[in-house]
């Protein structure tokens, strides 16, 4: 027998009996217990992880809450790219634009660069007339002043005679 558990302030008697008391629970009755709460925090693991990808997915399928059809607009794409077009819609996981334009820099004859607006129906070689982009590509949109530089630019290249 091993040597009595020595509990201060115990009564003699009591400190034999704690000393002798074999374990109330195996460590084989606390593996239901364990499992039980092992199942409990998977099956809570999986209910979040479904919420997210539900909440996820809802966000990504949102229209973006932009102006009224026939705007111009700036819409800047996480690449770094910027188009700029009439809004044509606003749908829920994208936006499609139509008579879209980018800058192109160029050099000047003189040595310094410029940039310049390029129309994509005019010069891509399959002369698109609208553009749908991808909510999740968009970075920032902005609406285009009516007097700005940009828009006079715009206004300036619709009313030249188109190119052959």
């Amino acid at each position: 027998m091993s040597a009595p558990l020595h509990v201060a302030g115990a009564a003699p008697a009591l400190r034999e009996n704690v000393a002798a008391a074999p374990p109330t629970m195996s460590a084989t009755a606390h593996r239901p217990l364990w499992a039980a709460a092992l199942l409990i925090g998977l099956v809570a693991a999986l209910a979040l992880s479904a919420k997210a990808g539900l909440e996820w997915r809802r966000e990504a399928s949102r229209a973006l809450a932009l102006g009224a059809p026939g705007g111009l607009y700036s819409v800047q794409l996480l690449n770094g790219q910027v188009y700029y077009g009439t809004l044509l819609e606003a749908r829920p996981g994208s936006v499609k634009l139509g008579d879209v334009y980018y800058t192109q820099t160029f050099v000047q004859p003189d040595g310094r660069q410029a940039n310049r607006v390029v129309s994509r129906k005019k010069n891509d070689w399959h002369g698109p007339e609208w553009q749908v982009i991808a909510n999740d590509k968009i970075l920032m949109v902005e609406a285009v002043g009516a007097q700005s530089q940009l828009a006079r630019l715009i206004a300036q290249d619709k009313s030249a005679a188109p190119v052959r």
